[in-house]
């Protein structure tokens, strides 16, 4: 396995030994390095305007270094590993401190635990689910208590896409999710949704007999595509199990999660319409309502952050 070579761990309040334990994993299967972040809030004058002692930026800087010095006992459970790993603690918002660390040091994949403090029906929170739209680098939200290894990889892909940039993220989706399932000798399963557009107006206008034969034919033709993508980039050694549901793309991707068991799901994040829907916007929003696994979200080659790198010594102080 070799697609990741400059990994940031997010650790933050959540529990976080499932998530270090794959950042460890990966870093060593990839042989690259890793950082551990933490973005801490801000501490508010209000709250010591009755203790001079010591001024606001004290006070912060404590806190700050505090917090390094556990994260790098952290990283000190995993020297023997041979792994190297740096530290970064920032104050802040989280999401946005997050992504001006993806930017400034070059990381190529963002991996934190999913909230649970919403329960399993809204396992994402705000700050991943910021990190899902404005990241330049994959995000990895990894559930909580999830088993050190694998078993199922689902991934979704749009076996219709007929441009370049959504043909490419068809091709890393593939590429990512065979190699993990590889790698943790996992089972892996290709779900694409589709749908016949208009479909109660052709049911109407052209009646039952000739809509279901169009039905049929629709999904012959999306079969036949998401054959062909998985003959030309699935390994031969992996044997892929492929989900053709049709109706709405949300709904049809997180049951089949569900019913296989998923421990991952690999998607894209970018918008399509027509005959097969990929995952994004009120569609991706959807999904993560529902989702009760890990999702790993990739973006197009060539996605710009609509966050921009600042100056280094902006409100945020580094702490490496």
């Amino acid at each position: 396995m070799d697609c990741f070579k400059n990994i940031l761990v997010v650790i933050g309040g959540e529990p976080h030994d499932s998530t270090l334990t794959r950042g460890v994993a990966l870093a060593i299967a990839n042989g690259a390095s890793l950082t551990l972040m933490d973005v801490i809030p801000p501490v508010h004058q209000s709250f010591f305007s009755a203790s001079p002692q010591h001024s606001i930026e004290e006070l912060q800087a404590e806190h700050r270094e505090a917090r390094r010095q556990e994260l790098l006992r952290l990283v000190a459970d995993y020297v023997s590993t041979g792994i190297a790993a740096e530290v970064v603690v920032r104050v802040g918002n989280p999401a946005f401190e997050i992504v001006q660390q993806v930017l400034r040091g070059g990381h190529d994949l963002v991996i934190k635990t999913a909230n649970t403090r919403t329960g399993l029906k809204h396992l994402l929170g705000s700050i991943t689910r910021a990190l899902l739209r404005t990241s330049p680098c994959p995000v990895w939200a990894i559930k909580p208590g999830s088993e050190p290894r694998y078993r199922k990889i689902l991934a979704a892909i749009d076996p219709l896409a007929d441009d370049p940039e959504h043909m490419g993220l068809n091709e890393q989706i593939i590429r990512l999710a065979s190699s993990l399932a590889h790698s943790e000798s996992a089972e892996l399963h290709l779900v694409s949704v589709w749908s016949l557009p208009m479909e109660r107006t052709l049911r109407s206008r052209l009646g039952a007999e000739a809509c279901d034969l169009l039905i049929r034919q629709a999904e012959a033709r999306v079969r036949k595509t998401l054959d062909r993508w998985h003959a030309s980039h699935v390994p031969r050694e992996i044997v892929a199990t492929v989900h053709l549901p049709r109706g709405r793309a949300s709904e049809q991707i997180a049951e089949v999660a569900a019913r296989i068991d998923a421990d991952l799901i690999v998607m894209g994040t970018i918008c399509r319409t027509g005959l097969a829907g990929m995952l994004v916007g009120n569609t991706a929003e959807q999904l993560l309502d529902s989702v009760t696994c890990g999702v790993l979200a990739l973006k197009p080659h060539g996605f710009v952050s609509p966050i921009r790198l600042t100056d280094d010594n902006h409100d945020s102080p580094r702490s490496e």
